[in-house]
C-alpha cells in the first residue's frame, strides 16, 4: 500500500507522524502554561486590588481606635478608582458603589463599621475570585493568608479590645482577656506563616526583606498587647502599632505580587522553551522529512538523470536504475525502460536500414552503369539506322534511273540499229549501276547485321537490367517495368532487323540475275541483228523488275523509317532511365550516408 502512494503523499505522512505528536503535546503543553500564567497574573491583579482595600480598611479602623477624623470623600475616590480599573475583572462594581456611598458617610460612627464590613466582604471576595487563598506555591499562599486575612482579624480585634465600636463596648470591656488571648494566637499564626513562607519549602530569599517589616510588626504589637493588658491608652504608641501592621501587610502583598509575578515569568520562559523545543522538534522533523526526500527522491532522480544522460549519448548498455517505492519516480524508471528499449530497436533498425541502403545503392549504380550502356547502344543503333535509310534513298533514286534508262532503251531498241553503239554503252552504264546496286545490296546487307546484333546485344543488356532490378527489390520495381520494355522494343528491331536481312538478300540475287541479263543483252546487241523484238522483251523485263526492286526499296525504306523512330524512343527512353537511375543512386547514397551519421550518432 504504501510502495504505491505518491511523492507528496508519502511526505505529508511523514511529516504528520512528526509533527501531529509533537503538536498535540506543545498544544497541551503551551495551554496549561497560558493558564498557569493567566492564573498568576489574576492573583497579582486581585493582591493589587485587595492592597487598595486594604489601605481604606486600615484608614477606617485606625480611625476608629483613635477617635480620628477620616477623610471619607479620599477614601471614596480610592474606592471608585479600584472599582474603575478592577470592578468590570472581579465582578464587584456594583458592591464596591454601596461602599463608596458607606464610605462618605462623614463621622457616623455606625456606617463606618458597615463599611468595615463591607470592605471585609469586598476583601474575601476578591481573594477568592482571584485564587489567592487557594494558591499551589507554600510562600505565596502563606503570605495571601497573611495579608487577606490575619493581619485584618488583627484590626479588627485591636478594634474590639480598644472598644472602638460603640455598640459593643460592654462586650469589649467584659472580655479583654479573650481578647488578648485570641491576638496572640493570631500573632503566633502569622509568625508561623512567616516562617512557613521563607522556610525551606517556601521561598528563603525574601526571608531578610520580609523581616525588615515583620520584626518592627511584632515588637510594636507586644507593646501593644502590653499596653492594652495595664489598660493604658497611649494614642502615640497605637497609631504606631497600625503603622507596623500597614507596612508588613503591604510587604506581604508586595512580596506575593513579586512571587505570582515571578512565577508568571518563569512559566513564560518555560513555554518559550517549550516553544524553543517544538522548534527543535520541527527541525528534527524536517530533517526527517528531507532524508526520506534524499532516499526516497533526490536519490533515485540523480541516477535516473545519469542513466538518462547515457541513454541520451547513445548508450544502450545502460541498466536503468530501480525504486523501492511504486511512485512518480518509479514511472520515470518505467519510460526510461520504454526508451531504451526504443533507442534499441532504432539502432537496430538503423543498422537494417544502413546494410539495404548499401544493397540498392550497389544494384542502382550496376543497373545506371547498364542504362547507359544501353543508351549508346541505342544512340548508335539510331546512328546505323538513318545511314542505312540514305543509302536505300540513294538506291532508290539509281533504281528510278535505271527505270528511266530501260524505257530509253526500249524505245530506242527499235532504233538499236541506228544507235548501236551508244546502246553498248548504255549497257555498261546499265551494268555499272546494278552492281552500284549490288554494292549497296552489300552495304544493307552489313548493317541489317550489325543491326541485329545491336538487337541482340539490347535483348541482354535488358536481361541484366531486369536481374539487377530484382535485386534491387521494391526500389527497383519500376526499373524492372522499363527494362521489360527495352527488351520488347530490341526484339522488334531484331525482327525488323531479320526482315530487312530477307529483303536485302531477296534484292541482291535479283540483281544479281540483272547483272546476268545485262551480260545477255550485250551478247546479243552484238547480234541486235538477230531480232529486234527480244530486245524490246527484254527492255521490258528490265523495267519490270526495275520498278518492282523500287517497290521493295520503297518497302525497305518505311521498315526503316519505323526502325528510326524505335532507335529515337529507345534513346530518349534510355537517356530518362539512365537520369531516373543516377537521381536514384544519389538519393540512395544520400539515404546510405544518413543513416550512418545516425548509426554513429547513437553509437
Amino acid at each position: 500500500m504504501l510502495r504505491r502512494l505518491s511523492i507528496a503523499t508519502r511526505l505529508g505522512l511523514a511529516a504528520c507522524l512528526f509533527l501531529i505528536p509533537i503538536g498535540y503535546g506543545l498544544w497541551i503543553q503551551n495551554e496549561a502554561k497560558t493558564t498557569q500564567i493567566a492564573q498568576a497574573r489574576w492573583e497579582a491583579d486581585g493582591a493589587a486590588y485587595l492592597r487598595g482595600v486594604d489601605t481604606v480598611h486600615a484608614a477606617i479602623t485606625r480611625s476608629l481606635v483613635l477617635r480620628q477624623p477620616l477623610d471619607s470623600g479620599g477614601l471614596a475616590q480610592s474606592l471608585a478608582e479600584l472599582r474603575e480599573r478592577y470592578g468590570a475583572m472581579f465582578g464587584t462594581g456594583d458592591q464596591s458603589l454601596e461602599l463608596e456611598a458607606l464610605v462618605r458617610a462623614k463621622d457616623r460612627s455606625p456606617m463606618k463599621v458597615e463599611a468595615r464590613r463591607g470592605l471585609r466582604k469586598l476583601a474575601q471576595q476578591v481573594a477568592n475570585r482571584s485564587g489567592i487563598p487557594l494558591d499551589p506555591e507554600m510562600a505565596s499562599f502563606y503570605l495571601g493568608d497573611v495579608f487577606v486575612l490575619r493581619l485584618a482579624d488583627l484590626r479588627e480585634l485591636l478594634v474590639e479590645l480598644r472598644g472602638g465600636d460603640n455598640a459593643d463596648q460592654d462586650a469589649a470591656r467584659g472580655g479583654s482577656v479573650m481578647l488578648s488571648g485570641r491576638i496572640e494566637s493570631l500573632l503566633q499564626d502569622i509568625e508561623e506563616a512567616v516562617a512557613s513562607a521563607t522556610g525551606p519549602q517556601g521561598n528563603p530569599a525574601m526571608a531578610d526583606t520580609l523581616n525588615e517589616t515583620f520584626q518592627p510588626f511584632g515588637l510594636m504589637m507586644g507593646h501593644a498587647m502590653t499596653m492594652l493588658d495595664n489598660g493604658e491608652t497611649k494614642p502615640g504608641l497605637l497609631a504606631a502599632t497600625f503603622d507596623a501592621i500597614d507596612h508588613f501587610s503591604r510587604a506581604a502583598n508586595g512580596q506575593f505580587v513579586d512571587l505570582v509575578e515571578a512565577r508568571a515569568d518563569r512559566l513564560n520562559r518555560e513555554r518559550l522553551r517549550i516553544g524553543a523545543i517544538a522548534g527543535g522538534l520541527s527541525l528534527l522533523a524536517f530533517a526527517a522529512v528531507v532524508a526520506i526526500v534524499r532516499l526516497g527522491v533526490i536519490g533515485p532522480l540523480r541516477r535516473m538523470t545519469d542513466a538518462l544522460g547515457r541513454l541520451a549519448d547513445g548508450d544502450v548498455t545502460v541498466s536503468v536504475p530501480g525504486t523501492r517505492f511504486d511512485d512518480e519516480v518509479a514511472d520515470l524508471g518505467k519510460a526510461m525502460q520504454r526508451f531504451k528499449k526504443a533507442l534499441e530497436d532504432t539502432r537496430s533498425l538503423s543498422d537494417t536500414v544502413v546494410q539495404a541502403t548499401m544493397q540498392v545503392s550497389v544494384a542502382t549504380g550496376q543497373a545506371a552503369v547498364a542504362i547507359a550502356q544501353v543508351s549508346d547502344g541505342a544512340h548508335g543503333q539510331m546512328t546505323s539506322v538513318e545511314r542505312l535509310r540514305r543509302s536505300f534513298l540513294d538506291t532508290r533514286e539509281a533504281m528510278t534511273a535505271v527505270a528511266a534508262v530501260s524505257r530509253t532503251g526500249q524505245e530506242r531498241s527499235r532504233d538499236s540499229a541506228d544507235r548501236l553503239e551508244e546502246s553498248l554503252a548504255d549497257i555498261g552504264a546499265m551494268a555499272e549501276a546494278v552492281r552500284e546496286i549490288a554494292e549497296m545490296s552489300n552495304e544493307i546487307n552489313r548493317v541489317t547485321v550489325a543491326i541485329g546484333k545491336l538487337a541482340a546485344h539490347s535483348n541482354i543488356l535488358s536481361l541484366n537490367a531486369s536481374i539487377e532490378a530484382s535485386r534491387a527489390g521494391e526500389h527497383g520495381r519500376g526499373f524492372s517495368v522499363v527494362a521489360g520494355a527495352v527488351g520488347a522494343l530490341a526484339q522488334q528491331t531484331l525482327g525488323l532487323a531479320q526482315e530487312i536481312a530477307g529483303l536485302a538478300r531477296r534484292s541482291h540475287e535479283r540483281i544479281a540475275r540483272g547483272l546476268e541479263v545485262a551480260a545477255a543483252v550485250g551478247k546479243r546487241m552484238q547480234e541486235v541483228s538477230a531480232t529486234i523484238a527480244e530486245t524490246d522483251r527484254l527492255s521490258q523485263t528490265i523495267v519490270d523488275e526495275v520498278e518492282r526492286q523500287r517497290l521493295s526499296v520503297d518497302a525497305i525504306e518505311e521498315a526503316l523509317m519505323e526502325l528510326s523512330h524505335i532507335s529515337h524512343a529507345n534513346a530518349s527512353a534510355s537517356e530518362e532511365i539512365a537520369a531516373t537511375m543516377r537521381g536514384l543512386a544519389a538519393l540512395t547514397d544520400d539515404t546510405r550516408q544518413r543513416a550512418q551519421q545516425v548509426v554513429q550518432g547513437e553509437g
